[in-house]
């Protein structure tokens, strides 16, 4: 969001903005990425990634701590390009994974993996149109019931192999809740941390109980401009 990318919510109401445009009728109930999918068919990516990208965009610091935070693989679920832009502007080596693509963990340069995912801002409607999105709540339903999907093996190997530290999520999603209590329940007992912001002590301490019974720690920050402190402090160490 500090590049200028709208979050979740503002992306879907962007997005609710084009099927009223288009004539189409929306009730309460309705799930919105569903009935964009079902309504604009070959065109749904082209649509999102204009809801995306509609708002001219800049670099943030945190974006950028990310980047030159020396990590070794990176698993991106958002569709945009940012972290692409600055890993190529910056002149760091990199490969970039998507869905059903092959890849070698091994190499001596940063992965970047989008299991969700990706819409380049200079992208073709083709290329767009090529890209297999996960945004609307079958597409989330296809994904927990898959449990040999690139998207959850990829998951699963960081979480028993890797330590993961969780940047920019709300750690409410059900399929990375489900996969780390699986990795718990087979007997992998390492330890993962997750940067989240304060919003009252009540909230920290209850937070705190419910993420380490997975096994993520969370580190604790009051505003969204601490994390490239924190994301160099870390690199350092």
């Amino acid at each position: 969001m500090g590049c200028g990318l709208p979050d979740w919510n503002s992306l879907l109401s962007s997005l609710r903005i084009l099927l009223n445009i288009h004539g189409i009728k929306i009730s309460d109930s309705d799930d919105i990425a569903n009935l964009a999918r079902d309504n604009f068919c070959s065109n749904f990516n082209s649509k999102v990634a204009s809801c995306l990208y509609e708002n001219s965009l800049e670099i943030s610091e945190s974006a950028l701590s990310v980047a030159k935070s020396g990590v070794r693989s990176i698993v991106c679920f958002n569709f945009d390009d940012i972290l692409e832009e600055i890993f190529q502007t910056e002149s760091i080596p990199h490969t970039v994974v998507l869905n059903g693509e092959k890849f070698n963990l091994n190499k001596e340069h940063t992965t970047i993996f989008h299991p969700h995912g990706y819409l380049g801002r200079f992208d073709s409607d083709l290329e767009q149109q090529e890209s297999n999105i996960v945004l609307s709540k079958s597409d989330y339903a296809h994904l927990y019931n898959n449990h040999y999907c690139l998207t959850n093996l990829i998951q699963l190997s960081m979480l028993m192999t890797r330590t993961v530290l969780f940047v920019g999520m709300s750690m409410t999603d059900p399929n990375t809740i489900r996969l780390l209590e699986k990795t718990r329940e087979i007997g992998v007992w390492n330890w993962h941390y997750a940067l989240m912001i304060v919003e009252s002590e009540e909230q920290t301490i209850s937070e705190t109980k419910r993420l380490r019974r997975i096994g993520v720690d969370p580190v604790w920050y009051k505003d969204h401009s601490d994390i490239p402190r924190i994301m160099k402090n870390i690199s350092k160490n």
